[in-house]
Order: structure tokens, then sequence, then C-alpha cells
């Protein structure tokens, strides 16, 4: 097996590792934290519930959102958002993106890098993806509150996938342009470096 070869299946097992982590660790936490199952902790579902965390982050964004432009927004539970009296949105764990983040951790995670130019970019398509959800949620409850039937008749879930996961391709388009220009930032720095000895020493 030659070296590429060897780096691509690397790649393969590092990602298909930590996505499958990442995308297991949700429901069995989510299982833990959900009043009811039989290993439900108190404890964590009360102090480190980052599922529950996550949609209230969301739908508290979205609702600073919507007060800005001068809607009256209510929140009948964490999770839940509407204009006043027309039906709103509940933002259920399924419908927090985790999965495409999973895929998107995982994806620059097997990449090569230094870990802090790893970091960035992680936290970079996390936050472009929490955004897209955010204004999924915005959308979501105006086109319940003025009747846009465009918007109300789609499948949420699945548009907000479809739409998250082109975001994602984009990002990784972008993500391997940027890594390939660093590898060859360091490859000239090295060749630099080696000239400048060779030099010296004659």
């Amino acid at each position: 097996m030659n070296a590429a070869n060897k780096s691509v299946y690397l790649f393969f097992i590092k990602f298909l590792l930590l996505f499958a982590l990442l995308y297991l660790i949700f429901p069995l936490y989510w299982g833990i934290t959900g009043p009811g199952g039989k290993v439900y902790s108190p404890f964590l579902d009360n102090h480190f519930n980052f599922i529950k965390g996550l949609a209230g982050f969301l739908t508290g964004i979205s609702r600073l959102l919507l007060n800005a432009f001068g809607y009256e927004t209510f929140s009948w539970r964490y999770n839940s958002l509407r204009i006043g009296n027309s039906r709103g949105v509940v933002v259920n764990p399924s419908c927090l993106g985790w999965a495409v983040m999973s895929f998107w951790v995982a994806f620059v995670y097997a990449n090569t890098g230094t870990v802090k130019h790893k970091l960035k970019w992680m936290v970079f398509g996390c936050i472009t993806i929490v955004c897209l959800n955010i204004s999924r949620i915005v959308l979501i409850v105006l086109a319940n509150h003025h009747n846009w039937d465009l918007i109300t008749n789609l499948d949420h879930h699945q548009t907000f996938n479809i739409v998250s996961y082109f975001c994602v391709f984009i990002l990784m388009y972008f993500y391997i342009r940027a890594q390939k220009k660093y590898e060859q930032m360091f490859v000239d720095a090295k060749d630099t470096s080696n000239n400048s000895r060779q030099q010296i020493v004659l």
C-alpha cells in the first residue's frame, strides 16, 4: 500500500469512528436526560443537559430576532416559540442539527492540519449550521403567523437537512482549498530553510 492510499484509508477510519461516536452520543444522552427512561439521571437533566440548552438557545435567539423586528412573541416551553396566538414551533431534539454538526466535525478532525487550524474550522462550521437553524425557526414562526402556505407545507426537517449538508459541502470545498494553501506554505518554508542551510555549507 503506497502512502497516498494509506492516507485515504486513515482519513476514512478517523472520520467514521468520530462521526459514529458523536452521532451515538446524542440519543444515549437524550435517553439519560429524558424523564421516564430506565437510566434517567435527574442531576444530568437539571445541570448538564446540553440538548435542552441548545434547544433553548435556538429558540431564545430566534425570539430576540423576532422581537427586534417588532413581533410580540411567546414561549410556553423552553423549546417553543410563536407570534401572538398563531401556531408556533416546538424545537425537538431531532431538529437541533446534531447529525450535520457531527459530520462536519468528524470531517475536519480526519483531515491533516494543526489543532488550532482544525478547531477554528470546526467552530466556524458549527456556528454556520446553528445560524441556519435559527433562520429556519424564525422563518417557520413567521410563516405560521402570516399563513405562508409555500413554507408551512414543506417538510421542514428534511429541507433543513438538505440545505445544511449543501452548506457543509461548500464549507468542505473552502476547507480543502485553505488546507492545500496551508500545506503549500509549509513546503515552501521548508524548501527555503533547506536552501539557506545549503548556502551556509557552501
